[in-house]
């Protein structure tokens, strides 16, 4: 490095470029720059340089090196004897340095107080802050460019808010979905599917319906192999956030706003709303004192004494439910056994969910929108179509053939229609567990632990089975009376 003349007058530079596919090119501004510190005999310092971050008031990012050479040129009396250390400061233009006229002026006003010159390349001229025609130069420099910033940011932000409306995709595809672009101007189209990535977020949202919660899918993922773009595990929070993107069913969002998407969604909107439900809903917790929960009915069994929840203990051999504020304690086997039960002997939330009326006595309070009404009317129309069908006689061989066809295809849409009105109108959690023709039992086997709390916190609830109480025993000893202290609650007092 050529030794520093003292006698020399020393420049620094500060570049900026908010747009890395636009603008004028840091690389472009600091040769510019090098180029008029070699023609004013000037010693060029070490620069400050901002790759990508907008001045104006409209900005979301800080400044890093911006506001090191604020504080470089705070540090010390003035000129080279601050830790800033030249008496000229180089900018390529002056909106390089703020879009914002008090930000601007606060500036100005430091490098008069620092006896700092500013340099703008593209002017060829030096000003002097303490300069009162220079002074005001800059100031009308700087008026300009808020102008020029606010008049950029109404064209974009409407600009935004119509490609919105119209569903059109904006920025960086989400994981599991790719961009594609006009091959000759380079503007963004559509999304479409990434075929290499696309199972990782379909997986999510089957798995989260199913009733699995964050915790198990990340761990399930990371056994599975699954990394993110970056080559790392999925964490629960990276999996929450990819379960909110509206992207994925074909939606567009802006400020709140959705809209139909002009991409295909790679999951069903009806499942991602469902899926939305699920992670909104402010029941969904793990266990009340914050661990993973392993035990499905300490989300449904209360204190008859004080009303709060029952954690498990199993430090005294035998585990026993114990009400979290101490009040009392039972056993657990004999409770699990009573409301679990087995698969010769259903306990009695296995047997409720075995009723063949569960369906109308599960339905959601959203079951009478719009969708669910149309859905039923049909149902009822082609209930009774087929049910004349079945009466109807043919008089000849053709006629009965006709009449056959006529019969199965209505059968066939009775049993979509009832499929599809038990998938608007149950608790996706459910709908496993009551599907005509299962085994409750095996599926409460299958589903995790999570998707069997909130089945209790569903079923054991005042509307439908009872909300579960446990009162103290009311007598010593091992052969504790279990029926008599136990209350099936149909009110919410507690």
């Amino acid at each position: 490095m050529r030794p520093v003349n003292p006698e020399q007058i020393r420049a620094r530079e500060y570049r900026r470029l908010s747009d890395p596919n636009g603008g004028t090119s840091l690389q472009r501004q600091g040769s510019n720059n090098e180029e008029s510190a070699a023609d004013n005999g000037w010693e060029l310092g070490e620069p400050y340089i901002d790759d990508g971050l907008s001045a104006s008031k409209f900005a979301r990012k800080k400044r890093d090196d911006f506001e090191n050479l604020v504080a470089d040129l705070e540090s010390g009396p003035s000129g080279r004897e601050s830790d800033f250390g030249a008496e000229v400061l180089i900018l390529w233009e002056s909106s390089r340095g703020s879009r914002q006229v008090g930000e601007w002026v606060r500036f100005i006003e430091l490098c008069e107080k620092k006896a700092v010159k500013i340099w703008v390349t593209t002017h060829e001229r030096l000003y002097d802050p303490r300069n009162g025609r220079d002074r005001k130069s800059l100031l009308e420099d700087a008026i300009d460019s808020e102008y020029e910033s606010y008049k950029t940011h109404k064209r974009v932000s409407g600009t935004a808010a119509f490609q919105a409306t119209q569903g059109r995709p904006h920025g960086r595809a989400p994981d599991g979905l790719m961009a594609v672009y006009d091959p000759k101007t380079g503007d963004l189209i559509t999304w479409t599917e990434n075929p290499e990535r696309s199972e990782i977020p379909k997986e999510l949202f089957r798995l989260l319906e199913l009733g699995f919660n964050l915790s198990s899918i990340e761990q399930r993922f990371e056994k599975d192999g699954y990394v993110n773009a970056s080559g790392s595990p999925y964490t629960r929070e990276h999996l929450r956030d990819m379960a909110l993107r509206h992207a994925y069913a074909g939606l567009r969002v802006h400020h709140g706003k959705v809209s139909e998407g002009i991409w295909d969604g790679i999951v069903s909107k009806e499942r991602f709303w469902t899926v939305q439900q699920i992670l909104n809903d402010p029941s969904r917790k793990t266990s009340p004192r914050g661990g993973k929960a392993i035990h499905e009915l300490t989300a449904g069994l209360r204190c008859g004494v004080c009303g709060s929840l029952h954690a498990v203990n199993a430090k005294h051999g035998h585990p026993t439910y114990r009400c979290q504020n101490g009040c009392l304690l039972i056993r657990k086997a004999p409770v699990d056994e009573l409301i679990i039960g087995t698969a010769q002997e259903p306990g009695t939330l296995l047997s409720y969910l075995a009723r063949d009326d569960l369906h109308q006595l599960l339905a959601t309070p959203s079951s009478d929108d719009e969708t669910v009404r149309g859905v039923r009317a049909r149902l009822t129309q082609a209930r009774t179509e087929r049910d004349e069908l079945r009466e109807a006689k043919g008089r000849t061989l053709a006629e009965v053939r006709l009449l056959a066809n006529s019969l199965s295809a209505l059968e066939a849409e009775v049993q979509d229609l009832e499929e599809t009105e038990r998938e608007l109108t149950l608790p996706p959690v459910l709908l496993k567990l009551i599907t005509p023709g299962a085994n409750v039992w095996e599926s409460w086997q299958e589903m995790p632990v999570s998707a069997r709390r909130d089945v209790v916190r569903i079923v054991l609830s005042p509307r439908l089975l009872g909300r579960v109480y446990i009162h103290p025993s009311p007598r010593t000893g091992r052969n504790q009376p279990i029926l008599e202290r136990i209350e099936y609650r149909h009110t919410d007092d507690a």
